[in-house]
Order: structure tokens, then sequence, then C-alpha cells
């Protein structure tokens, strides 16, 4: 094969491996339109701009004709300002917050507890297996009329209702990473001599750690869905009270802010919980990028 020939394919190669990037002054590559129009459409950029486009439009259309039983964008962000600023919004989510933080504290370790014992020792999974399956298909809003009947109104009925919304969630998936130990993790804990209470310390539990940490966000939500049903049932304060109350009175731009306030708490909480997730995780992404 002559050397022209040979050259010809090495440039043709050197020209294909290039072209999605052009060069630009300096040595470094600049992503062409196509590459960059692929990274905006798979980016959360994306999904942020189309939202963004529809508050805009909704906007526009409720100042070209007014329409009391859908309000605007703009009054709806006025009335969560001013109800964030010291009104009646900051005091239903406060008592709300205070509330499920407490069922969500005695649920996370009661859920995790039982669901990684269960994943771990045969015998719990054997006691606990038929009640767990039963109690955890069973809808907990079904339950708040027998716990308001037993618990009354006030916060000891709320935390309970909390408390029952996550700790499935939290037990479930502690169960399945407690599950999820692999053999060869269990051979280390044999040719390490460690015990029983060791292996689980050591090797089982930080095994199970993306798993409970899903299954704490799942628990969180969970959660903050009870947390406006309790306040609409109960009747006596709280986030769901607060956008029952101001369904009742026909005030949609309250009801709105009420509802754009849980979703924007869902939508913190839940960026918090996936922070801490990648924080926690991270050997494992690493883990994987080596394999």
């Amino acid at each position: 094969m002559s050397a022209s020939v040979i050259g010809e394919r090495e440039v043709a190669a050197e020209a294909s491996e290039i072209a999605p990037a052009r060069r630009i002054r300096g040595g470094t590559m600049k992503p062409n339109g196509r590459t960059l129009g692929r990274r905006f459409f798979r980016s959360r950029l994306f999904g942020w701009l189309a939202l963004v486009a529809v508050v805009v439009a909704w906007q526009l259309s409720s100042q070209v004709r007014y329409n009391p039983s859908i309000s605007s964008p703009s009054r709806i962000g006025s009335a969560v300002v001013s109800g964030l600023s010291g009104g009646e919004l900051l005091t239903a989510l406060l008592d709300t917050l205070r509330t499920m933080g407490i069922g969500f504290a005695i649920a996370v370790p009661v859920g995790i507890g039982v669901g990684f014992l269960m994943g771990r020792v045969r015998v719990i999974w054997a006691l606990l297996e038929p009640t767990v399956e039963i109690a955890r298909l069973h809808p907990t809003s079904a339950v708040i009329p027998i716990l308001i009947l037993f618990l009354g109104l006030g916060d000891p009925m709320k935390i309970t209702v909390f408390l029952l919304s996550a700790v499935f969630p939290l037990l479930m998936t502690a169960y399945a990473g407690a599950q999820s130990v692999s053999p060869t993790l269990r051979e280390t804990a044999q040719t390490f001599h460690l015990n029983w209470v060791q292996t689980q310390w050591e090797i089982a539990l930080p095994a199970s750690i993306p798993y409970i940490l899903v299954g704490m966000r799942q628990a969180l939500g969970s959660a903050l869905l009870m947390a406006v049903v309790v306040g609409m049932l109960a009747g006596n304060g709280g986030i769901g009270y607060f956008i029952l109350e101001a369904q009742q009175s026909l005030n949609v731009t309250e009801l709105l802010a009420g509802v754009v306030t849980v979703a924007a708490v869902g939508y913190v909480f839940n960026t918090i919980f996936l922070r801490l997730e990648r924080r926690f995780t991270r050997w494992r992404r690493t883990d994987t990028i080596g394999d």
C-alpha cells in the first residue's frame, strides 16, 4: 500500500474524530451548534425554560383578559411573599413543618432500623413481614378518622399521621438495601474475621446507604402530602387548613399561593436530599466509573 493512501486514511480518521467540534485559536476545541443543541435539550435548563414559558404565557393571557377564577402569577407571587412575611401563610407553614418534623424524626430511626433488621435477620423478617405487607398497602388517609377518634385533633394525631406516612417508604428501602449486600462483601467480612455486629455496621449498613437516602426522599414526599390532607380533615391549622379555608372563601389567589408554597417546600427538601445523596454515595459513582 502506498504512502499517499496511508496518509489520506490517517487524515480522514483525524477529521472524523474532530468532526463534532471546531478547533479555535490556542488549540482548544469548541463544540459545534449541533452538540450544544443536544446538550441543551438534555439539560435541566430546558425544563426550567419550558416552565418559565408557561408562566409567562399565563401572565400575558391574564393581562389581556383577567379571569378571577384562575388569578395570575403576579398576584399569586405577591400573595406568597406577603403571606410568608408574617401572614397566615407563614403561621400555617411553620405549624405543619413543626409537627411533620417531629413525625419524620421518629420515623427515620424506626423505619430504617426495622427494615434493616428484616433484611439481615431471617427470624425478624418472618415475624414482621405479614404485618408490614398488610399495613404498608393500607392508605394512611383511611386511618386518620380512627386516629382522630382516639387521639383527637391535636398534635399527637398529626405526628402519628406523619409517622405512619413516612415509616413504610423508609422501611422498604432499608430492607432492599440490606438485601443488596453482595457476596463479595460478605466474603470480605469473613476474611477480616468480623463478628455479626461489626459486619452489619461496617459492611451491610454502608452498602445500604444509597437505598436509605432514596427512601428518605420518598418518605418526605409522603409526609408532605399527608400534611395537606391532615390539615384539611382536622380543620384546626396547618397548610392544608389554609388551602381549604381559601377554597371555602373563594379566594383563588390565596388558595394557589398555598399550593405554590407546598410545591416550593417539597422541591427545596428534595434538592437537599439529592445533594446529601450525591455526597454520601460519591464512592459508588467512582466505583461505577472505574468499572
